[in-house]
């Protein structure tokens, strides 16, 4: 719609500019009948990130004969092309930068008294310098394709659980690249590495590429939010040079499956105590007895419904529990004979008789050896 007004002035302007050049140019253009106008059809520019060649249409009233106006541009990624009859092609650079940024182009013309000013945006660069595509995701992994547009300069492909921007409270990219470099410096100096050693030949998984490639990750949060980022970097020593600022895509991983699991729970009620008997009806695998107090964030009201919100996290709980305890050295099968139940099972627990307690029961499975994960709705019974 923008381009249709622009030929739309333009033609306007052309008409203006021929009627005018017959009646109002002079024979000699260094004795003027009155002062020159110039029109022109924007006075201001609002540009993508990509740039190019952009024209500003002009008219001129009482025009000079063989006289075109001059402009002049006040910024380094800004240049006059060229003036024709009729436009004056601005030459824009590709912005580089990851904010707007401003100019302006001056047009001034032989016989006229006051200059006339274009006010340029440029958007940010153009999210295109890598493309990310999304081949494989479910619950617990995913695989992604980054496609850098500049082939054969170095870029890092990585992915960051998208919680790690709110709890460390970045929101300034470039401050987000210089932590994780810090970061991979100490790695290096700990391990007697350069910075370049490092990111470029030595450290595993693959972090820095040149081409196309295709990364899958594993043990994933169900649930949780994902950046996936690229952003392009060389490296000389332990110093680095940022190249192509930081691009990114936010993935969503989705909730495992959730089973049809039912339980029966019984509860006996002594002073200080519950005894809490739960039998699975079809499920032989493991699951998790929670005993939930009314002052706690998963608490429902009796006949209320579990929200979602609170499901996602009751879940993202669990996960997290498991993933620790497997970083910290425990095999899968030990956190869950350690930390779950199977099968009919009668469990004591120590309560306050001046609180409500809600007792939340689901199904834990591992597939292949990863990370357990909550695989059933929670069954809820009250005391």
């Amino acid at each position: 719609m923008d381009k249709m007004i622009r030929i739309k002035n333009f033609l306007l302007l052309s008409l203006v500019a021929v009627t005018l050049s017959v009646v109002g140019c002079n024979d000699n253009d260094d004795v003027p009948k009155g002062e020159s106008v110039v029109t022109l059809d924007t006075y201001e520019l609002n540009i993508d990130g990509g740039g190019g060649d952009i024209p500003i249409f002009y008219g001129v009233e009482n025009a000079l004969r063989g006289v075109r106006p001059n402009a002049t541009v006040n910024v380094d990624w800004m240049s006059i092309k060229e003036v024709t009859d009729h436009s004056i092609v601005v030459s824009i650079k590709p912005s580089d930068i990851n904010e707007e940024r401003y100019g302006i182009v001056t047009v001034s013309y032989k016989n006229m008294a006051k200059n006339i000013r274009v006010f340029v945006t440029q958007d940010k660069q153009l999210l295109n310098k890598f493309s990310f595509e999304v081949l494989q995701k479910n619950y617990n992994s995913c695989t992604i394709k980054y496609t850098p547009t500049e082939k054969g300069r170095t870029f890092m492909a990585n992915i960051i659980d998208a919680e790690y921007f709110r709890q460390s409270g970045i929101s300034d990219l470039t401050q987000f690249i210089a932590n994780e470099m810090a970061s991979y410096r100490a790695l290096a100096e700990r391990n007697q590495l350069t910075l370049e050693e490092l990111l470029t030949s030595r450290i595993s998984p693959q972090l820095i590429y040149k081409e196309e490639v295709v990364r899958t990750f594993e043990n994933m949060q169900p649930g949780a939010s994902y950046v996936v980022y690229a952003y392009g970097v060389s490296f000389k020593g332990n110093e680095y040079t940022v190249t192509i600022p930081m691009h990114q895509y936010l993935l969503e991983i989705p909730m495992p499956e959730l089973y049809d699991v039912s339980f029966d729970v019984s509860i006996y009620l002594q002073e200080g105590y519950a005894d809490i008997s739960i039998s699975p009806k079809n499920w032989s695998g493991y699951y998790v007895v929670q005993l939930i107090p009314d002052s706690s964030f998963y608490y429902v009201p009796k006949g209320e419904r579990l929200s979602d919100t609170s499901l996602r996290a009751m879940s993202n709980d669990f996960y997290k529990q498991a993933r620790q305890a497997v970083q910290g050295g425990a095999t899968v099968d030990a956190f869950l004979k350690g930390s779950c139940q199977q099968g009919n099972r009668s469990i004591k627990v120590s309560i306050d008789s001046n609180t409500r307690y809600m007792i939340a029961v689901f199904a834990v499975e591992s597939k292949n050896g990863s990370i357990p994960v909550m695989c059933s709705m929670p069954y809820i019974a009250y005391m």
